[in-house]
């Protein structure tokens, strides 16, 4: 019937349908043009002075009308020739900004080399070639902006005249331009590990993500190794995790650089002296790159500190993922088990600071004991990488936090996290 009445009065629905849909139109040039209008540029430009063992940093914002102010803190012993157009006002601990409506800028220097340990550095420039992580060169920005902006960033290095090249996490635009899309900052930054000058550098795909591995010329990292290494292991990486980057860097250097490991949100570094598989059978490697992946951190109030999480599942899937993915025995596997709680048996509480040695082999073999726990009453359903897998979308986790996983997937609350090491 409906379609009958069409035919018959085709003239009158065209004459209904054209005003609507122009109205419909207008509608969505509307909605555009508003989204448009809160869309703002964020350019970081970073252009590295070896002369100064410095880095000129410039944030420039095209419509700085959609922003009330910009703060952040200030670091006297780092930070220096803090100047910007708009209302600039700069005291020892803090630095607010009030931007003018176009065109916003502010510019300072920055300090590069920083001493981890006497005589180890986990940022570093010279004549040849720099390390740094973004996060130490561009502050944690705390701002007030109006309600849907957004920022399309991107970071713009400029280096010194015959550097080759510079490497980050982030996705490469084109040369020494990258894209800056971080979800989880209202204000987009250039975090994680960096690297220029004079590099060697080895790309590869593994699964869906893109490797880069780099040092410096004459750094002694052996980049194909650790290439080969994590094409081994990486789909059990993933069967763990599911979550993988889009793009993972790593970055290495011999001495003086800080003889560890360290690990930012799509990057980390790794003294160059530091083996893939220690000789306990734990990996450094897998270590940093299972911080990276689940981003887990343990939180930590005036009378706990739960560190020992985080810790304990990186030190766990160290050996873990080596294990599934066939690089040693389930005796050896065990083994390392056993090697570890025997190394913290004198350990009281897992809870009362941060994770040393000890206290992390002792909650590699709580974490263990847990996963063997939600196996067996699961009937093989569940493991540990789902209780994982849970934390991971939480990213600061208590103790609480890994309780109400467990039970989720036990079905009852946890005889393991009852330990006395936990109270």
């Amino acid at each position: 019937m409906l379609q009958m009445w069409i035919e018959r009065n085709s003239g009158a629905v065209r004459g209904l349908l054209a005003p609507l849909l122009m109205c419909l139109g207008l509608l969505v040039v509307s909605s555009v043009q508003a989204a448009d209008e809160l869309a703002y540029k964020l350019d970081y430009t970073l252009e590295l002075l070896p002369e100064s063992e410095q880095a000129a940093v410039t944030i420039a914002i095209d419509k700085g009308k959609l922003f009330r102010y910009l703060e952040f803190d200030n670091l006297p012993g780092r930070y220096s020739a803090i100047q910007a157009n708009g209302k600039l006002s700069v005291t020892e601990t803090r630095v607010r900004w009030e931007p003018p409506a176009t065109d916003a800028r502010l510019s300072m220097r920055v300090k590069i080399p920083h001493e981890r340990d006497p005589g180890e550095f986990d940022a570093m420039i010279n004549w040849d070639w720099a390390i740094f992580r973004g996060d130490d060169l561009f502050p944690a920005i705390k701002s007030e902006f109006d309600d849907g902006a957004y920022a399309e960033a991107q970071l713009t290095v400029i280096l010194p005249q015959d550097w080759k090249s510079i490497e980050t996490g982030w996705p490469r635009r084109r040369d020494n331009v990258f894209r800056i899309d971080n979800p989880e900052r209202k204000f987009d930054r250039p975090t994680g590990w960096m690297i220029a000058g004079k590099l060697g550098t080895r790309r590869d795909t593994v699964g869906t993500t893109s490797i880069a591995i780099s040092a410096p010329k004459g750094g002694y990292l052996h980049r194909m190794d650790l290439l080969t290494f994590f094409n081994f292991v990486w789909p059990e990486l993933e069967r763990a995790f599911h979550n993988t980057p889009e793009k993972l860097l790593v970055v290495g250097m011999g001495d003086p650089m800080w003889r560890g490991g360290l690990s930012a949100s799509n990057s980390f570094y790794l003294h160059s002296d530091r083996p893939m598989v220690s000789e306990n059978g734990t990996s450094p490697l897998l270590h940093e790159l299972t911080h990276m992946v689940t981003r887990i951190r343990g939180s930590k109030s005036g009378q706990f500190n739960d560190d020992w999480i985080a810790e304990g599942l990186a030190e766990f899937y160290s050996f873990e993922l080596l294990y599934r993915a066939g690089g040693m025995t389930q005796e050896r596997r065990d083994s390392i088990v056993r090697k570890l709680g025997a190394w913290g048996k004198g350990v009281k509480s897992l809870r009362k600071s941060n994770s040393s040695g000890k206290i992390t082999a002792r909650a590699v073999v709580l974490m263990d004991k847990l996963d063997k726990e939600i196996r067996s009453a699961s009937n093989d359903q569940y493991n540990l990488d789902h209780l994982v897998r849970e934390l991971m979308a939480k990213r600061t986790v208590s103790l609480d936090d890994l309780e109400r996983a467990a039970e989720a997937l036990i079905g009852a609350k946890s005889k393991v996290l009852q330990s006395p090491l936990l109270r």
